[in-house]
């Protein structure tokens, strides 16, 4: 109990909400980079504004709260979480960006190579974060400071 209320505050909640939501988010990009000569697909992205003003809400709250307690995130169009507060996003089909190729595919690789990176720079900062918080914790847990 203690530990859990321990994880529960400052920054390790958001942080882990970010982290899931990046990898998911990896995932579909990977998908849409492998399909990239698929007649007929459509890319996929996940929306990354809503989960950020998803994320930002559930802050906000919480910080009128006190600031302790776990993160709660309200479902969106695209964003759900499970019985244990882990975050289930949905992709959603990309617009053309006025580019259709002649297998009705919307190909864009640069973009997809662009927000690949983007969201692999976005991971890696947020693991660091979570990884000092965790650091902080065990410090803190073993009386050294």
């Amino acid at each position: 109990m203690f530990l859990e209320s321990l994880l529960n505050r400052g920054a390790v909640p958001v942080l882990e909400q970010v982290m899931n939501f990046t990898q998911q988010r990896h995932s579909v990009l990977v998908n849409n980079i492998s399909n990239f000569d698929t007649p007929g697909y459509k890319m996929q992205d996940l929306p990354v504004a809503e989960f950020d003003a998803a994320l930002q809400e559930a802050v906000a709250r919480r910080e009128q709260k006190g600031g302790a307690g776990p993160l709660e995130m309200r479902p969106s169009r695209h964003l759900r979480w499970d019985g244990s507060g882990t975050l289930q996003a949905e992709a959603a089909e990309l617009e053309d960006n006025n580019i259709l190729f002649h297998d009705d595919n919307n190909r864009f690789v640069e973009k997809q190579m662009s927000e690949m990176a983007k969201n692999t720079l976005r991971h890696n900062v947020t693991v660091e974060m979570l990884r000092a918080q965790y650091n902080g914790l065990e410090t803190a847990i073993r009386g050294r400071l």
